[in-house]
């Protein structure tokens, strides 16, 4: 949505990754600074896919809010929820623009991103159905039966085929190193989130999907190093999903269509800017 964003004079550099290869993890910053908003902010996230297996978050976010008129911290603040659910919003607003039937909704993955895609999705669109499948499918239970209490309709899927059939759009949200979605299994006109394994890889989706479907993303100059592969391979980038908004870009919605998030520290600097001024308001 960076078309958008820069309108506002927004500063945003190409967020920095160091790996750290022997604990299988990633950190990375993410500075913004926005002129309308008068605002300046930096998340620090680490990624973590072993976390999993302890018992904690594999991803661990902390966004530092700045005074920009004096560089001073006026905020520290957990990440985690301001990740989880603007990326969840960014999905809905894609969804939104690049679909035009929302009846039946399916997500791969179990986490955190699973929850809150699942919860805003359905709160926007109100799904007949979602389908959840996980590679461990105690974990995909027990996201359904979370969800079952809110009053959601969920079916949990042994395989990612059956999960995906006939859907009007699919969430993929793992760390998965290899394809866990395939291009046979898409109807035409059905709308992918891309969301997960992109900190390290975008390995979710097979390249043939790529080939087939209308690519859009929501950072066009951060996705010329974090989709390089992509690229490297031959596969364009329609455009982003600002420049649906803006209407600039066409949206494709009768042919697969696949929203490849990235995350923008825009989109964290608004949210804390938000969160910070409704503290103040309480305290006062």
């Amino acid at each position: 949505m960076a078309s958008v964003s820069m309108c506002n004079e927004v500063i945003q550099p190409p967020r920095m990754f160091m790996r750290i290869p022997s604990k299988n993890g990633v950190l990375l910053t993410m500075p913004a600074f926005s002129e309308s908003e008068n605002a300046m902010a930096c998340k620090l996230v680490t990624a973590y896919p072993r976390n999993v297996e302890k018992g904690l978050s594999s991803i661990i976010a902390t966004v530092l809010l700045f005074d920009p008129d004096t560089g001073k911290v006026s905020a520290i603040m957990d990440g985690n929820e301001i990740t989880t659910w603007r990326t969840a919003a960014a999905s809905v607003v894609a969804t939104k623009y690049l679909n035009n039937q929302t009846k039946t909704l399916a997500i791969l993955g179990a986490g955190t991103q699973a929850r809150s895609h699942a919860e805003a999705l359905d709160l926007f669109f109100n799904f007949t159905q979602i389908r959840i499948w996980n590679h461990r499918y105690e974990r995909a239970q027990k996201l359904a039966s979370n969800l079952e209490k809110e009053g959601k309709s969920v079916v949990t899927c042994r395989n990612a085929e059956e999960c995906v059939q006939d859907a009007d759009v699919i969430v993929t949200a793992t760390f998965s190193s290899s394809p866990i979605l395939k291009k046979d299994w898409i109807k035409p006109g059905a709308h992918i989130n891309a969301i997960g394994a992109g900190i390290s890889h975008h390995s979710e989706l097979e390249m043939e999907l790529y080939e087939i479907a209308v690519i859009y993303t929501d950072d066009m100059s951060s996705a010329k190093y974090e989709l390089k592969g992509l690229l490297d391979a031959g596969i364009s980038i329609f455009g982003e999903i600002g420049e649906v908004i803006n209407g600039s870009k066409s949206a494709e919605c009768n042919k697969i269509t696949i929203f490849q998030s990235l995350g923008m520290a825009v989109e964290d600097l608004v949210s804390a800017k938000l969160i910070y001024e409704e503290y103040k308001k309480m305290k006062k």
